[in-house]
């Protein structure tokens, strides 16, 4: 089979779009399935347990919690190479999750589960892994095939939220937790392992589909926590990054309650979700076409300030019309987020050193990244308004967009010459 691949040359039989499309499926499954799906599961859990929306969204926080912890050996486990057998470990770990889930009994029993299988199993086919496997893949394009790997995460939301709070109020939240489970394994593993190449150099190709390698690759030194932690870049980039994390994780999971408390159906929230996934589609091909053909940091600029004034509109009225409109705007602009922040990984440090340094940022943008969804659950307990939350989400947007005004980006990605303008697949 692989000198079969051996043979192939040239961008209209480049390998790597078919890595996005992997990779597509298994962030549409990891990251779809479990985070735009928590909105619909929220009030049948709090239901369920008798908890507070701080006591499920506290489940949620743990996911994150352990995802982070693991980013730096799952990082050292990606330099040693065998993203296959990673992925197919986690594809197996996430059913089990979703499956095992659906037995549980108590919030403990569900915190157990959710920051143990379920976390372990995304964090193996989930965003770090993923953007490492297609960074491998490309350097000119990168942007753009980030944004349209990541693009599995938004359409998860446009199709698994309505479906979600459908299934729940049809079957139940512990049946529509097992057909998760058997989708995931049905139609994940068996595309995981007839797809995955780590590098395309193991099969006799080049990034982005080049015939022939640009100037040697220059060796890079390894990338460790003391070096890391010296690197302005590395701090700015993390701490950019999830003061958004932090507002989009908690807008996301809090919006179909905050929809209904403004006197609107558990049904128009779930239509609010899935809008702010669909423009989350166009902003992550968007963004990606604009950190691939202008400036980075602009494009980061940008999307983070969409973001904000969107959340200012969720603040000013109860219409639906005003909640359409912000929405739109709140997914167009969060759309670009993840891409965004491969492309600026990318850009600072390299290709070789791409997993390394997302793996090592992750447990250092922890604290606010997992901060936003139980603060927002706390707030609306001690008020019963989301009000002061998402004013607080806005200060954060402002902070990052002035954080990246230190960000420096190298004119030449390290340890590569670049060459040409990129070329996006028909």
């Amino acid at each position: 089979m692989s000198g079969g691949l051996d043979q192939r040359s040239g961008q209209h039989h480049f390998y790597g779009w078919r890595i996005v499309a992997v990779t597509f499926l298994t962030l549409f499954v990891s990251v779809g399935f479990g985070f735009y799906s928590f909105g619909p599961f929220f009030k049948a859990l709090a239901d369920e347990f008798g908890g507070s929306r701080l006591g499920v969204g506290l489940g949620l926080s743990l996911f994150f919690l352990t995802n982070g912890l693991l980013a730096p050996s799952i990082s050292k486990a990606l330099t040693k190479g065998n993203i296959k057998r990673l992925m197919s470990i986690g594809v197996v770990l996430l059913a089990s999750g979703f499956l095992v889930v659906s037995f549980v009994r108590s919030l403990p029993q569900f915190y157990l589960v959710l920051g143990s299988l379920m976390a372990v199993g995304s964090a193996l086919i989930g965003g770090l892994v993923a953007s490492t496997l297609v960074a491998n893949w490309f350097v000119r394009q990168r942007g753009m095939a980030l944004g349209i790997a990541t693009m599995g995460i938004s359409l998860s939301g446009v199709i698994m939220a309505p479906l979600a709070t459908a299934l729940i109020a049809n079957l139940g939240w512990r049946s529509t937790f097992q057909i998760y489970s058997a989708l995931t394994l049905l139609l994940v593993l068996p595309a995981v392992r007839l797809v995955v190449i780590d590098q395309p150099e193991d099969i006799g190709q080049y990034p982005d589909g080049d015939d022939e390698p640009d100037e040697p690759e220059q060796p890079t030194a390894p990338m460790t926590w003391n070096s890391a932690l010296r690197n302005v870049n590395f701090w700015i980039i993390a701490l950019a990054v999830s003061l958004s994390m932090c507002a989009n994780g908690a807008i996301l999971t809090h919006i179909i309650p905050h929809v209904t408390d403004l006197g609107h159906s558990a049904a128009r929230g779930a239509v609010i979700l899935s809008l702010i996934a669909s423009f989350g589609v166009l902003g992550k091909v968007l963004f990606g076409w604009i950190s691939d053909n202008l400036d980075k940091r602009a494009a980061m600029w940008l999307s983070t300030g969409l973001q904000g004034a969107a959340v200012i509109l969720m603040t000013t009225g109860s219409a639906f019309s005003l909640l359409l409109v912000a929405g739109a705007i709140f997914g167009l602009g969060m759309g670009g987020l993840v891409p965004l922040w491969g492309t600026l990984i990318g850009a600072s440090f390299g290709r070789r050193l791409f997993g390394r340094v997302m793996g090592l940022m992750s447990p250092v943008m922890l604290p606010l990244q997992t901060l936003g969804v139980p603060l927002a659950g706390w707030i609306f307990d001690a008020q019963g308004s989301y009000l002061l939350a998402f004013q607080i989400f806005v200060a954060g947007y402002v902070l990052s967009m002035l954080l990246l005004v230190f960000l420096k980006l190298p004119t030449v990605e390290p340890g590569r010459a670049m060459r040409g303008q990129a070329t996006f697949p028909v």
